[in-house]
């Protein structure tokens, strides 16, 4: 079963810059990134994963649609959640695909510093990568 839909959405009612879909049958969730983001919508897709049982499925986040940079002060904030909302349970991969920037490559570096304790995240910056990600991680189950 696939279920996708928007995470939140505005008091104006616009949709925010999150799509999130999961894949049961691929232990599978992808969350899709546009802009305007900020560190807080992503952090309200790791409170999901957590909420929703999710936390062991491989994890995509594709921000290849998004030109934001974000500092460290952000990557900080996300990574920190993560290690609260994960209480030490196993995670899931997670792979996050990014334009083939330098700014964005070194800022996702960053981000897999700061998580490397507690997961393992790859940094993909091609479709074969993502294709290959997919392959590794998401394969379907019957």
């Amino acid at each position: 079963m696939v279920c996708g839909d928007v995470l939140a959405s505005n008091q104006d009612n616009t949709p925010m810059p999150l799509d999130f879909e999961h894949d049961d049958q691929r232990r599978l969730v992808t969350i899709t990134v546009t802009e305007p983001y900020s560190p807080e919508d992503l952090v309200a897709a790791i409170e999901r994963l957590a909420h929703e049982d999710l936390w062991e499925y491989a994890a995509f986040y594709d921000l290849r649609g998004t030109t934001r940079l974000p500092n460290e002060g952000d990557l900080e904030q996300i990574a920190d959640r993560v290690k609260a909302v994960g209480s030490g349970r196993e995670r899931g991969p997670v792979g996050i695909a990014i334009r083939a920037q330098p700014a964005l490559f070194l800022a996702s570096l960053t981000y897999t510093h700061l998580t490397k304790e507690f997961m393992v995240v790859e940094v993909l910056l091609t479709s074969a990568q993502v294709d290959a990600w997919m392959a590794r991680n998401a394969q379907r189950r019957t």
